[in-house]
């Protein structure tokens, strides 16, 4: 698969994070947003899971701080009637993750080289630098290298 496929790859899959899954979050977490949307009070959707209602509270802070199990998550799912999926957000994007990534790559090729440069005084000027430093990110990203993440 050549770089221009998987770049439109990235930018078709960040189009839909950002549509579909992002937009629907909330900060209150899944279970007490859908739960409230659908007018379900916490006991109710208690007594479809087969736990206490306090349980449910704890299910939806737990989930908010991060430490909720994918079994409780599921569970709660088949309560609500509904499919439980997860999926990972990019902070920013995927196309931004892999561009940066190039970027760590270049700067340390571009410090070794500048230091030798530098020793043989054949510096480049800053804005030299600035274009080398480019089109050296360009072609690490269409070269994709095999360590690109091990760097």
């Amino acid at each position: 698969m050549t770089y221009w496929d998987k770049k439109l790859i990235r930018e078709q899959l960040d189009k839909r994070i950002k549509s579909q899954f992002v937009a629907l979050y909330s900060d209150a977490g899944w279970i007490k947003s859908i739960r409230e949307a659908l007018g379900m009070s916490a006991h109710q959707l208690a007594k479809r899971v087969g736990i206490n209602q306090s349980r449910i509270s704890r299910l939806e802070h737990a989930e908010i701080d991060g430490d909720l199990k994918l079994s409780s998550l599921k569970k709660i799912a088949d309560g609500l009637d509904m499919q439980f999926v997860y999926g990972f957000i990019p902070k920013n994007s995927l196309e931004d993750m892999v561009r940066e990534q190039a970027r760590k790559i270049a700067m340390k090729r571009m410090a070794k080289v500048n230091h030798t440069m530098r020793l043989e005084e054949q510096e480049l000027t800053n804005e030299e630098k600035a274009k080398s430093f480019d089109d050296l990110v360009q072609k690490i990203l269409l070269e994709n290298p095999k360590d690109f993440w091990d760097q």
